[in-house]
């Protein structure tokens, strides 16, 4: 009875659970007995790509679909299009959107065929309220990166030997970042979004930077890039120009020489007012001593 009971238990676990496998040959062992099945596991699996308007790189290759090897766990980023922002992400049907880091995301141990789905929404930017950035890109030692493509919401610009670049005109609203080396190949990425208020950088639980600017403003960033490629933002400033006359009130135009010192009649106004009030204190003294007496 024990024997029948553990078969049966076997079995279960046996049907409840499969195994990717292929079955190769089947044939009779020399004792005319049982059958003997070999099979064999596929050393790949299939990783399908369901994105529209964003791309989606496997180990820095992009393709709508690729070739895993099996129980690897491959590192993706999600790139949405300029204008787009991703929304959900689904593996097999699963919500993963929440292991999403900066638009990176990295599966689990493959053991079978699968579809990556992602979603995606489009974002309006502001075209009236446009920024110029004048960046400094370096990596995690402090090192300066050259000759590298810095891309912000489409418009972009290449580093000079200090790791230097200046971006104009890139309207307010959300923006994928990427940087690229010489090649073409990507080497950071994040996404930032830009509103109007007092400079700040805020870090959102995604991984992603919410920059707040005053409206037209030009600021300064500082980014580095990680060994991960993930581009961090450290540092943001506000460098827009003074406009000239902005501190002149008196709306005589002409720009400012040098710094405003005021009218210096109210200088002697007050001099004549302390004169005056130490002439009047020292009189009233003397007539009360006077009266005391």
């Amino acid at each position: 009875m024990r024997k029948i009971t553990a078969f049966l238990l076997c079995l279960c676990l046996l049907s409840a659970g499969s195994v990717t496998a292929l079955a190769q040959n089947v044939s009779k062992d020399e004792g005319g007995g049982s059958a003997v099945i070999t099979v064999t596991v596929p050393d790949s699996h299939t990783l399908t790509i369901s994105a529209r308007y964003a791309q989606v790189l496997c180990e820095g290759q992009r393709g709508d679909s690729f070739s895993v090897e099996r129980l690897s766990s491959p590192r993706l980023l999600i790139r949405p299009e300029d204008g787009y922002r991703v929304t959900k992400i689904t593996l097999n049907g699963e919500d993963v959107t929440p292991q999403v880091q900066g638009g990176y995301y990295t599966l689990g141990p493959v053991y079978e065929d699968k579809t990556l789905a992602v979603e995606t929404e489009e974002v309006s930017a502001s075209p009236d309220n446009t920024h110029d950035i004048n960046g400094t890109l370096t990596d995690e030692d402090g090192n300066p990166l050259p000759g590298v493509t810095v891309d912000v919401g489409g418009k972009t610009d290449v580093t000079d030997e200090n790791g230097k670049f200046t971006i104009k005109d890139v309207p307010g609203g959300y923006h994928p970042v990427t940087i690229t080396d010489k090649d073409g190949s990507i080497i950071g990425y994040t996404e930032m979004e830009m509103g109007e208020g007092e400079p700040g950088i805020i870090q959102n639980p995604d991984g992603s930077y919410m920059l707040t600017v005053p409206e037209d403003a030009a600021f300064g960033l500082e980014l580095t890039v990680t060994e991960d490629g993930r581009v961090s933002v450290d540092r943001m400033a506000d460098i827009t120009p003074e406009q000239p006359g902005e501190s002149d009130e008196s709306g005589s135009g002409g720009g400012s020489e040098g710094p405003q010192t005021g009218d210096n009649s109210n200088i002697f106004l007050w001099i004549i007012l302390m004169f005056v009030s130490g002439i009047g204190i020292i009189g009233i003294t003397k007539k009360r001593r006077c009266d005391t007496k």
